[in-house]
């Protein structure tokens, strides 16, 4: 339901919070509900992470894939990481961005072809990314060719964070990547949680500063 969502969303994507300190707070969301005869949405992280494992992800499932480095290392001293074996988890891109074209939540929020903006005083002014040049040149390539008539130009925004949690995770070091849309306001992009989504995630466990290198 929308505040099991809303509570995952906050503990989970947002504040990040550690097993034991979602513990410690479903707790205390259960002591003031027992007069109630009422509970909280989970009973512990086990119980919130356990939701979160069976909740389809817009349709669009994770897949995974493990890679090493394959490169050329030193006789001695290898460093762990070229040694290392890491799992990469990832969504279909392609599946991910059909699922925000056709979001009801950012209807009359979404531009499907590119146009140029005027003030009433004929000035041309720039507001969202399919208003600009660029934009309309590419929308003029795809026009030359014939059997991609009907089609909409979509370019993918893409960027990377990296997040080191060392609460009960063992120091562990999350590299993600993001992905959005050009077709959708920016406004929307800043707005709405789904206008940027996590398309894959590479998870490493960091060792000592002076073995790690």
């Amino acid at each position: 339901n929308r505040v099991e969502f809303e509570t995952v969303e906050f503990l989970f994507t947002w504040n990040q919070m550690s097993s034991k300190q979602i513990d410690t707070l479903l707790d205390l969301w259960a002591m003031t509900l027992i007069k109630h005869n009422d509970a909280p949405p989970f009973a512990n992280h086990k119980d919130m992470f356990a939701a979160i494992d069976v909740t389809p992800l817009g349709n669009v499932p994770w897949q995974s894939f493990t890679m090493s480095y394959s490169g050329i290392k030193p006789q001695d001293n290898v460093p762990p990481w070229m040694t290392a074996q890491y799992n990469v988890w990832y969504r279909d891109p392609l599946e991910l961005v059909c699922n925000m074209l056709t979001n009801p939540d950012f209807d009359g929020e979404i531009e499907f072809s590119p146009h140029h903006d005027y003030t009433t005083d004929n000035k041309r002014y720039w507001k969202n990314l399919m208003s600009g040049d660029w934009a309309w040149n590419q929308a003029d390539l795809i026009a030359q060719n014939q059997d991609t008539h009907g089609s909409t130009f979509v370019l993918l925004i893409m960027g990377s964070d990296k997040t080191i949690v060392s609460v009960t995770t063992g120091h562990t070091e999350y590299h993600t990547l993001y992905l959005s849309i050009s077709n959708i306001f920016n406004s929307v992009r800043h707005a709405h949680h789904n206008g940027i989504i996590l398309l894959s995630s590479v998870l490493r466990v960091l060792l000592s500063r002076e073995r790690d290198t």
